[in-house]
């Protein structure tokens, strides 16, 4: 019998025994009176034993037996002996007794969904009602970089991660929607995005949170798992705000033929935290005119729009470093899988007024897929030298195009299923060699001369002007996994410096990136 049984019967024995053991000075009892004592015993015992059952089949298995050895408290039980630790579990453990209303503690408490799981795209847990879930997503690039040049400082031919993330997004009933993602950073682990998304309306919803900032065409409208070539465009990659923390207002407007976004940000160029006092202010606006037209059936995916950022800095520059091959400005010094055309001077800010902006158009017909857009705006910049504002533009533009070889369609950049998979998702799908898509794109970024005279980059090391143009071809397996090859060719505006007195007009990029994305 365990320690605690014991001590329970002891327990009850106790006053029957007491009882039955007569007075020191009373007389001896007589046969009648020891046989109702007896019986009186019995059935206390009795008693004691339906209540000790009835405890027993209210309370969890006592813990074994605890070592003589061990200390004095350990081995006993939260119920034997309640402990002052506060319980902070919040019901995510079994109670240790049933809850209020549920005697029998069978029945399902309040608030709790049974779940249902499923896969494609990406893991799901759901309620039955599909007014609670949670997706889990991953996302995994892996390539290979080979410059043309050699010995180039810092940049180095090799295999690299570009993205390792993972995504956890649902919502907490429909209108609630969030995301958290993680990323790998520069030998680290950081939040990617981190946000909630109030959803009770098409034409106007609420974000805030870290996330992309609305800004540029080939940011906001299109992730990165979709683009044509391995990166967004020179302007985006080097000076476009990223991800920051904000708050925006959002939506699809005159039956979606318009969405908008418009928010208010911390201003610091991929930001975690706020550099500075004042905030940005970001807007964007996008419009299929032809969406349901019935007569020009071929524009009816003809996208055009704009978007603008206004903000005052006085914060370091991010990037410190302009570069070509990038994927987004997240790091001060050169990546070595990049090469840099113009790098700040140190003791350099970001002071003054800065607006970015562009104009945009997108077309998508059949198979075809065509992206432009014309980037602008300035900065103003001081320096211990200069410590007086002065303004520097920047411009550019990027004009990308892809055709689908094997005859998939597309409405816009998003996720490919092909018509014929080379390793098929679903049993019924028919095999073949998957789907093949040309693409190419010319992109620029310019800076005005005011980088130079300003004294913020030297320009006998450095460029304010700087070309690719990428040419390759985008293989998608199935629609989780893509292929990518291409040959990228940069253009300097004068000579820069690949390595310590070295120099070099152009270079080139021999890139390879396999992509899986569920």
């Amino acid at each position: 019998m365990r320690p605690r049984r014991v001590w329970l019967c002891l327990l009850g024995l106790i006053p029957a025994v007491a009882v039955a053991q007569p007075p020191a000075s009373a007389p001896p009892a007589g046969p009648e009176s020891v046989a109702d004592r007896l019986r009186a015993l019995e059935e206390s015992n009795r008693k004691q034993a339906e209540e000790l059952e009835r405890l027993r089949t209210r309370l969890p298995d006592a813990p074994p037996d605890p070592d003589p050895a061990a200390a004095p408290n350990e081995g006993i039980s939260r119920i034997d002996s309640p402990s002052p630790v506060p319980d902070y579990t919040e019901g995510l453990f079994a109670p240790f007794a049933p809850p209020p209303g549920y005697p029998d503690g069978a029945a399902k408490p309040k608030g709790r969904y049974p779940l249902r799981a499923s896969f494609g795209p990406g893991f799901r847990l759901e309620s039955d009602d599909e007014r609670f879930q949670l997706q889990i997503h991953y996302e995994s690039q892996i390539e290979s970089r080979v410059w043309a040049q050699d010995n180039q400082l810092p940049a180095n031919s090799g295999f690299f991660l570009p993205r390792q993330r993972i995504f956890f997004n649902g919502h907490i009933t429909k209108p609630i929607e969030y995301e958290l993602s993680i990323n790998r950073g520069v030998n680290n682990i950081n939040i990617l995005n981190a946000y909630l998304n109030f959803h009770f309306d098409d034409r106007l919803e609420v974000r805030v949170g870290r996330f992309f900032t609305p800004l540029t065409y080939d940011q906001f409208a299109v992730s990165n798992y979709w683009l044509l070539t391995p990166e967004r465009s020179l302007f985006t990659t080097n000076l476009s705000l990223n991800r920051q923390i904000g708050a925006m207002a959002w939506g699809y407007l005159l039956d979606k033929r318009l969405d908008y976004a418009v928010g208010v940000f911390n201003g610091g160029r991929n930001s975690f935290e706020s550099q500075n006092n004042g905030v940005d202010v970001v807007g964007y606006v996008n419009a299929r005119p032809f969406q349901e037209s019935g007569t020009l059936r071929f524009a009816r995916f003809l996208n055009v729009g704009t978007s603008v950022a206004y903000g005052r800095q006085d914060q370091n520059p991010s990037p410190a470093t302009l570069r070509i091959g990038a994927g987004s400005p997240d790091t001060n010094t050169p990546s070595i899988a990049t090469v840099p055309f113009l790098i700040f001077n140190p003791g350099t800010v970001e002071r003054g007024d800065r607006v970015i902006g562009s104009v945009h158009t997108a077309y998508f017909y059949n198979s075809l897929s065509v992206i432009g857009e014309w980037q602008y705006g300035y900065g103003g910049y001081a320096s211990a030298a200069n410590p007086n504002e002065v303004r520097v533009p920047f411009g550019g533009f990027f004009v990308a195009a892809g055709y689908f070889l094997t005859g998939e369609h597309v409405e816009r950049r998003t996720r490919v299923k092909p018509l014929r998979s080379l390793v098929p998702v679903d049993k019924d799908d028919e095999r073949g060699f998957g789907a093949w898509e040309l693409a190419g794109r010319v992109s620029q970024l310019t800076a005005g001369e005011s980088v130079f005279t300003g004294g913020f980059a030297n320009p006998a090391l450095w460029s304010n002007k700087a070309t690719t143009v990428e040419l390759g071809l985008n293989w998608y397996l199935n629609e989780y996994t893509k292929i990518s090859t291409f040959w990228l060719h940069g253009e300097f505006g004068s000579p820069v410096q690949y390595r310590p007195g070295d120099f070099q007009k152009s270079t080139d990029l021999f890139w390879t990136r396999c992509q899986l994305y569920f």
